[in-house]
């Protein structure tokens, strides 16, 4: 009889609820970004919310407090082409059950503050760096492969920064950030006696974690000829601790390889680097360009390890691969009080095809568009807007679940995204 392995894709999704930026990044962390699609993020020092993206910038940037938020609106419909089951003898069945939206609206707030302290330069960001709702229905086709996800987050970043010369900045900031997550899948144990999708269990997945890491920067002025930054986040180890709970037909309930469990996990979220360009065109254009390496290569397997000694380690092959994120935007200083923004941006996924994808994080390579805008309310106080347009190409999946093996999601998701950002500026 087959032991449940159910928890390895659901712990996955502790890290992976997100279709937002590649794999599971999640980028919304400023407003005045937005609008450009993030083009030129670790050198555009508009504001305090460039110490998530290079704490350098903050040397170019007034004591000020930032209150943001991101409304996203997320579609990913399931379009079932031919879903079936491999049966114990051979053949094959179709799984039944109809195709289905699991994406939910979201919010993400960002916090940030800065401030000086002698001759240096400081602040601290509390963002959402992961978070999401899934919820398919009950009995989706893809109910084996998953049912519901809820992922929440928030890292607290503590910067220091210093203006070395009229040309040189370079600024550091340190990283503790918080996981948790509740995610729910059906198990077909009537699979193991030869009658499939007739006797379904569930599993509730319940998990948390707190990892700490760094990040830092430089941004050198070539003056006439624009700005060049660097940034480097470090990847971060999270050792996350959680329980697995099954509901269990009548004739399984006292089989322990279905008990109740204590479960680990070690996950590292990959390092990243930004390489970002700005260019004044004249005094009222500047033209910014970026280029961001995500190093996925290192996620290559989630090994989940179960406190119940009937069970042994559950084991799921990811083999992602590296990816880049290319971005180019223009702001134009329409007068005094309002300035105009725009951008394009092209993400690559780090799955790398159909079979390695899942409902739970329907990926795919995503173009960006967006527009923003920048209001002076007066002196002390400005108003934030910005607007992005996500399509992708039709991710297609065709993938066995992490229980038996046996039930095949096959099909396509129609994914497009829409994030309206806001953020107020508060120079102190």
């Amino acid at each position: 009889m087959y032991k449940p392995h159910l928890t390895s894709l659901a712990l996955l999704s502790l890290f992976s609820s997100n279709i937002y930026a590649a794999g599971f990044a999640l980028i919304e962390q400023s407003a005045s970004g937005q609008g450009l699609s993030y083009a030129g993020a670790a050198v555009n020092a508009e504001d305090a919310s460039i110490m998530w993206f290079n704490p350098a910038g903050i040397t170019s940037v007034d004591k000020q407090i930032i209150i943001g938020a991101h409304v996203i609106s997320p579609s990913a419909k399931f379009k079932n082409e031919g879903s079936y089951v491999k049966n114990t003898d051979g053949t094959t069945s179709p799984l039944f059950g109809t195709g289905d939206d699991g994406a939910k609206l979201g919010l993400i707030p960002n916090f940030y503050w800065k401030s000086k302290f002698e001759d240096f330069d400081i602040g601290v960001g509390v963002t959402v760096p992961f978070g999401s709702t899934v919820e398919y229905d009950q009995n989706w086709v893809g109910r084996y492969h998953a049912v519901f996800t809820q992922t929440k987050s928030i890292n607290v970043n503590p910067t220091i920064a210093k203006q070395i010369d009229d040309n040189l900045s370079v600024g550091f900031g340190l990283n503790a950030q918080y996981l948790s997550v509740n995610l729910t899948q059906k198990i077909d144990f009537g699979y193991a006696i030869s009658t499939p999708q007739a006797d379904d269990g569930y599993a509730d997945i319940k998990a948390t974690s707190l990892g700490y890491g760094y990040n830092f920067g430089a941004i050198y002025n070539f003056k006439e000829l624009g700005k060049l930054g660097f940034s480097y986040r470090s990847k971060i180890d999270h050792a996350a601790e959680g329980a697995a709970k099954f509901t269990t037909p009548a004739t399984l309930a006292s089989n322990p390889a279905y008990a109740d469990s204590d479960i680990t996990s070690d996950v590292s979220l990959p390092a990243s680097a930004s390489l970002s360009y700005s260019f004044p065109v004249n005094k009222q254009i500047e033209v910014l360009a970026d280029a961001t390496w995500t190093g996925w290569s290192s996620f290559d397997e989630l090994r989940i390890k179960f406190k119940n000694p009937a069970k042994s380690d559950s084991v799921q092959p990811e083999d992602w691969t590296d990816v880049m994120r290319y971005s180019l935007g223009m702001t134009y200083q329409l007068d005094d009080q309002i300035k105009l923004r725009t951008g394009i941006a092209h993400d690559q996924s780090p799955i790398k095809n159909k079979f390695l994808r899942t409902p739970r994080i329907a990926d795919s390579n995503k173009t960006w568009f967006s527009v923003g805008m920048g209001y002076k309310i007066n002196q002390n106080l400005n108003l934030d807007l910005g607007y992005t347009r996500i399509t992708t190409d039709s991710p297609e999946i065709e993938a066995s679940d992490a229980d038996t093996g046996a039930h095949v999601l096959k099909g396509k998701f129609d994914v497009a995204i829409d994030i309206v950002s806001l953020q107020l500026v508060w120079k102190y």
